[in-house]
């Protein structure tokens, strides 16, 4: 469960921002909401938030301050960040720093690190086994290079020690993080902070597609037939969805490609195993093709549409006849069995992309649902412009946040809690009259709000 996150100097961030997935001291409504957590130290969290803000206001960049520190731990690929560049060029030398509360597995983890560039400058990690703070390892840069302090749990835990650690920390590149060296090298007292954002952290853009749905949904069935019924409770137009496969003519195929693209599939091919998959770079309304291995032969994995004619009749249509907006709800709708794991977090950008606000409603709600139900500490964060959301018998006002540009032109992030509301007040009405900010401002002759 994701208790914060803190992120500076990145992109059009400049200062610190402190995203607080905590439940504010003095609310009293909607008590269901407030998660608490199995563990030693106290800890609670809300099951939802949502982010407001104008066009350009910062809200990607947020989301993709967290999708950066996910991608630095689980690739080996080594990805600059981008500092903010609208101040100065000390700024732009500055470092961009990302740290997380969490709790996972009834422990409480406080982990971050500082970039410049490529390069770690700092590293940190302290864990709550019990009510009191135990610091498991910090880096920090001296001279030309960064030195590295393990704690006594750490060193004791760990076979080989004191001296085990230093040779790993020895063997690592400046723009490596020690925590993802130490896992590979079999140090298990680390392994769950790197598993919570490996496995535990899904990160869902605006043209993201849950990856091999076609494939997962084939090989089970009940999962299908529950997705089937979530649509039919959404009121999509159709019958059911149905998976199918053909036979793939590698040959033909190839023969399309150039010379290069050609033996890159052909060797692709070659190395596939029994019942394994791989994507083609050809897409259907912009949904990966999937090819599978079967009895040595090689199969088309689809999704098909399947509505009933006037005499009864079913008619199948290829997936590319789907609106968007049924697209969109298909790769959300894994995220609900997803939501059923411990602690998962869930963070889409403009969840409301090609969907009614009565569907992006219906899916908040059912995430909700599931995850105040079995308090299992999972957690959906999500940007939206659908101010039909903003309603305060369906938001607690603390898990509402608002995204705006200073006058520096950096992003900056508040809570609704934050302001001051009288009673009765409509959170939809006080956005769009600008009262909480994050609006677009009009110049000149343009539109004006009344």
């Amino acid at each position: 469960m994701l208790i914060n996150f803190t992120v500076s100097n990145f992109k059009s961030i400049k200062d610190e921002i402190l995203f607080n997935m905590a439940p504010a001291k003095r609310l009293q409504t909607m008590k269901e909401h407030v998660l608490v957590a199995n563990t030693k130290k106290k800890a609670e969290g809300m099951p939802v938030a949502a982010i407001y803000g104008a066009n350009g206001s910062g809200k990607t960049n947020f989301i993709e301050a967290l999708a950066f520190m996910k991608d630095r731990i689980n690739n080996d690929d080594v990805v600059a960040a981008i500092p903010f560049r609208l101040a100065d060029d000390d700024q732009e030398k500055q470092p961009s720093t990302f740290s997380v509360l969490f709790s996972f597995e009834k422990v409480v983890y406080a982990y971050g690190f500082s970039i410049e560039g490529r390069i770690v400058r700092q590293e940190w990690l302290s864990a709550y086994y019990t009510a009191k703070e135990t610091m498991l390892f910090e880096r920090y840069w001296e001279g030309e290079g960064t030195q590295i302090v393990f704690g006594n749990r750490l060193v004791s835990d760990t076979k080989g020690g004191k001296a085990f650690l230093g040779f790993i920390f020895q063997g690592i590149q400046k723009e490596q993080l020690f925590l993802r060296e130490a896992v590979k090298r079999d140090v298990s007292l680390l392994e769950p902070v790197e598993q919570w954002f490996v496995s535990h952290v899904f990160v869902i853009r605006p043209t993201s597609r849950a990856m091999a749905l076609e494939v997962t949904l084939q090989n089970k069935p009940k999962a299908l037939q529950k997705m089937n019924e979530q649509l039919h409770e959404m009121g999509m137009n159709l019958e059911k969805l149905e998976t199918k496969e053909k036979k793939f003519n590698s040959d033909q195929y190839a023969n399309q490609l150039d010379e290069g693209d050609a033996e890159r599939f052909r060797n692709a091919l070659e190395g596939l195993q029994e019942g394994e998959i791989i994507e083609l770079s050809e897409k259907s309304f912009g949904r990966p093709q999937y090819i599978k291995k079967k009895n040595d032969e090689f199969y088309l994995i689809s999704f098909e549409v399947c509505h009933e004619r006037q005499d009864g009749k079913q008619v199948n249509f290829d997936i590319s006849t789907a609106s968007s907006g049924f697209m969109r709800m298909l790769d959300l709708l894994p995220a609900l069995d997803v939501a059923q794991q411990e602690d998962t977090l869930i963070v889409v950008d403009e969840i409301e992309r090609s969907l009614h606000t009565l569907l992006s409603q219906y899916f908040i709600s059912c995430f909700i649902g599931i995850v105040t139900e079995s308090q299992n500490g999972s957690q959906l964060v999500f940007s939206t412009h659908d101010t039909n959301l903003l309603d305060s018998d369906f938001l607690r006002s603390d898990e509402i946040w608002f995204m705006e540009k200073d006058s520096s032109s950096s992003s900056r992030l508040c809570n609704l809690v934050e302001f001051k509301q009288s009673t009765g007040l409509n959170y939809e009405k006080g956005y769009l009259e600008g009262r909480f900010g994050a609006i677009p401002i009009f110049h000149g002759n343009g539109l004006r709000l009344k």
